[in-house]
């Protein structure tokens, strides 16, 4: 029954309708042809009117090119048919001669006729057409065939009273018939741009159109059966193409509507339920209405649920449910010992004209992001220029570790009072100066200035940051500080010194130059022999200052050669000795012998450095009257001593004496020279693998001390290993249960190969033993081992802290250099080490036994 319904709904109310306004029409014949016309033609023009009211306000919905050409062109067309009516004989509204009203009746056909055939012809054209100007077009013609009609009286006669329709008329009414063929073969070909309904609404159409003109074309009578049955046959052609145009202006557009918003409502549900991202959209309760994925399923939130997760981006929800604006954060996700990481964008979604909103949200996996960024972190961090980041605004917004350990920051907020803070104040001016010029034009920023770091002191840094664009604009600023103060200070000691060299070099030129005038004006032989002697002098010194401006320079080529041989270490010191002796009469040179060694080096470089601390000591104790010289074996080494009892040098320069170009304070303006000698002497005994260092006191005398091993591939001896114990030559470790740390006493004169061999030997008792605290205790430790503090302080720290050190305390040397050489080890390491040094055992005893400790390093 509702199938049979549903049909009748489908094809017969049109035909009953029609019935119906034909039995109307029937039942008005009989009171008149004249009623009969009237009303078949004012409801043909109202149908037309109708069709193009649908076609005109329906225009922006749809691009059907016929509905354009054909539908706009029925308001004329009914107008054109209001003009038939109104001159129809026997109307007397439009009183004119002849019969007009056929006049009109082939002139609208016609027009009908050519524009049903040209609205089939723009099916398929891509260009959009212009209805502005197609409207103008139908009322230039339209008003054209009025006028011709009414006005002009130039249109063809197309009824004569007693001899019927002209030929003229007949003719183009088989003319229009040909048109309407043309047309229903058009529609036919282009059957597949319509709906099965609106073709069939559109043949059915244009077929009685050609069965109402064919009446017109054969009729005798304008009150004839022939004319009436046209006349339906009219009737009936307009309101098919009403429901044709209703069809493709409403029917069709509405449904394709609904079909795209359906077909895209479910391809923007499948992608949302394929994408990787967790999207959820929550109404204005803050009730999660959709979710595109089953969140029991995802194996980072198999102990949650929707409503655990709403719970916790509740707060950022309320925010962007009352600002209205888009809120970002970050959500973290444990999974057992693994953890997730989530961004989340909200996103309001506000209808217009509506109070409603709701939320959508986005959850993007970032899991693999944050890790590459802490890679890159950790990257960073193994850099030694400190390393930062800005936003386009210049706001710093990342720091690496060396910025953290340099100015001794909050890792957990390190951007606190701000990066001028620790600008020196005489640089701050100019460095901001050249840091808002680069914000402003986008332009690459370089600056030196000095920077205050945790210790107070202030080091020279080159600064330097360039931009990251983006379209043009600067969303991000990359910078770096290299510390350049070396490099800076060493700019200025070589400027030093080139001033230094010019006058030293000038002063015995200057001598020879004189004294060689003095000799071209004498003629006293006693004299021009004193003279010659003083420029033999003055010779001599500048020969000696040239060979060190010529040994620095092969030092810094790398070219410095060595011819090593074996010879007695007693004759070449005697030597040494007596030739200074011979050119010195305030000091006596003491040479205290000892057994006769032998020992493979290069005798001229070992020669030229015992020189050199000859002639210093004798140099700088200008009211002394002694220099002793003296060397023992000691630990497969020779090593040789000279002491002097002059001015003594202060403690905190004993490190730099070993700088090329340095000079200490304290003789630099009573004494001459380059402050080379030492740099070329320490350069000289580190190519024999040994070492140098200084024992001095203000105003009591300095000691400089050599240490060449007989074998430049050290062998450790006297190893002994038993438990949790371990010995050799160079230390003892031994691990105290009963106070929970390793005891570790290093002797002697120590070098590289013993450190790395001891330090060693502590990683791997104190993995063994399961200890967290270490005494290193280095009271008899002798000497200089500054060639393995890099190796202790970069490779062992670190290496130690992975097998399980918390505490270390250390207590120094009574040697300076190694205090300086420990101090090192520490200073060049991660400080992650909990490091503390101490003079006192005992002290560092009682700091071990503290329950808890603070993070420092004092000396």
């Amino acid at each position: 029954m509702r199938k049979l319904t549903s049909l009748f709904n489908r094809y017969y109310r049109t035909a009953f309708g029609i019935i119906c306004l034909m039995l109307v029409f029937v039942y008005s014949k009989r009171h008149g042809y004249m009623l009969f016309h009237t009303l078949v033609e004012l409801f043909s023009i109202v149908i037309a009117f109708a069709v193009f009211i649908v076609a005109w306000n329906s225009r922006k919905m749809q691009d059907n090119k016929y509905l354009h050409v054909v539908g706009i062109s029925y308001l004329f067309i009914g107008a054109l048919d209001l003009l038939h009516t109104l001159s129809y004989n026997g109307m007397n509204i439009i009183p004119l001669p002849g019969y007009p009203a056929n006049q009109f009746w082939v002139a609208t056909r016609g027009m009908e006729a050519v524009i049903f055939l040209g609205g089939f012809l723009m099916i398929g054209r891509k260009r959009k057409i212009n209805t502005e100007l197609l409207f103008l077009l139908y009322f230039v013609v339209s008003s054209l065939i009025a006028a011709s009609i009414l006005v002009w009286k130039v249109f063809p006669v197309c009824f004569v009273p007693g001899a019927g329709q002209t030929l003229f008329k007949v003719i183009s009414e088989y003319i229009i018939i040909l048109l309407l063929l043309v047309s229903l073969f058009l529609l036919y070909r282009r059957r597949a741009n319509f709906d099965r309904k609106t073709y069939q609404l559109l043949s059915g159409s244009i077929i009685v159109a050609i069965l109402s003109e064919c009446c017109f074309a054969t009729y005798t009578s304008n009150y004839g059966q022939l004319n009436e049955w046209g006349h339906y046959g009219k009737l009936i052609s307009f309101f098919l193409i009403y429901k044709a145009n209703v069809k493709m202006a409403f029917d069709m557009p509405m449904a394709s509507i609904f079909r795209e918003l359906k077909a895209s409502e479910t391809e923007y549900k499948t992608l949302a339920e394929n994408l990787p991202d967790l999207i959820m959209r929550f109404d204005g309760n803050l009730d999660c209405i959709y979710i595109n994925q089953d969140i029991s399923k995802l194996p980072q939130f198999a102990d949650s649920d929707v409503q655990a997760l709403s719970k916790r981006i509740w707060n950022e929800l309320k925010q962007a449910l009352l600002v209205r604006k888009n809120i970002t954060g970050e959500l973290e996700v444990a999974m057992q010992d693994i953890r997730h990481y989530y961004s989340f964008q909200i996103i309001p979604e506000i209808f217009d004209n509506t109070a409603e909103i709701r939320l959508l949200v986005i959850f993007r996996d970032i899991t693999i992001v944050r890790k590459e960024k802490l890679h890159l972190s950790r990257l960073l961090d193994t850099l030694p220029q400190q390393v930062w980041t800005a936003r386009a605004d210049g706001k710093i917004d990342y720091v690496n570790g060396v910025i953290i350990r340099d100015f001794a920051l909050d890792p957990d907020s390190p951007f606190g009072i701000g990066w001028q803070h620790y600008v020196h104040p005489d640089d701050l001016q100019e460095c901001t100066r050249v840091w808002m010029l680069s914000l402003e034009n986008g332009s690459e920023y370089q600056v030196q200035f000095r920077l205050k770091m945790a210790d107070g002191q202030y080091l020279w840094h080159l600064g330097r940051a360039v931009p990251i664009l983006e379209n043009g604009e600067v969303i991000l600023w990359i910078g770096s500080n290299t510390n350049i103060d070396l490099q800076k200070k060493g700019q200025e000691q070589r400027d030093e010194f080139i001033s230094i060299a010019s006058h030293e070099l000038k002063t015995p030129l200057t001598s020879i130059k004189a004294f060689n005038q003095l000799l071209a004006r004498t003629n006293d032989l006693e004299r021009a022999k004193s003279y010659l002697q003083k420029v033999d002098t003055a010779t001599t010194k500048l020969e000696s200052l040239i060979n060190d401006l010529l040994d620095v320079s092969k030092i810094n080529a790398g070219k410095l050669q060595f011819n090593k041989s074996i010879f007695n270490l007693n004759e070449l010191l005697k030597e040494c000795c007596g030739n200074l002796q011979l050119s010195v009469t305030t000091h006596r040179i003491i040479f205290n012998e000892a057994e006769h060694i032998n020992i493979y080096a290069d005798r001229f470089r070992i020669e030229q450095v015992i020189d050199n601390l000859l002639s210093n000591a004798v140099k700088y104790s200008p009211h002394a009257d002694v220099v002793n010289v003296t060397f023992k074996v000691e630990q497969e080494s020779i090593i040789i001593a000279v002491e002097d009892h002059g001015i003594g040098i202060d403690s905190r320069e004993l490190e730099k004496l070993f700088d090329r170009y340095y000079r200490s304070d304290n003789a630099a303006e009573r004494f001459g020279g380059l402050g080379l000698g030492l740099f070329i002497s320490s350069e000289i005994i580190k190519a024999h693998q040994g070492t140098f260092w200084i024992e001095s006191e203000l105003g009591v005398g300095t000691t400089v001390y050599i240490r060449i091993p007989f074998n430049e591939t050290a062998v450790i001896k006297g190893s002994v290993a038993k438990g949790l114990n371990y010995s050799n030559e160079y230390l003892t470790i031994s691990c105290n249960d009963q106070q929970e740390w390793m005891e570790v006493n290093w002797t002697g004169h120590q070098h590289f190969k013993s450190v790395q061999n001891g330090g060693l030997q502590m990683i791997e008792l104190l993995k063994s033993s399961g200890l967290k605290k270490v005494l290193n205790d280095n009271r008899e430790v002798l000497g200089n081992w500054s060639e393995a503090s890099d190796w202790a302080g970069k490779v062992w720290f670190p290496m130690m802290i992975e097998a399980g050190l918390q505490d270390f305390a250390w207590i120094f040397s009574p040697s300076i250099f190694a205090q300086l050489a420990a101090q090192k080890s520490f200073d060049v390491s991660d400080g992650k080490a909990n490091v503390r040094f101490f003079y006192d055992i005992e002290e560092a005893k009682r700091w071990l036994m503290e329950p808890t400790k603070v993070k420092l390093s004092t000396l």
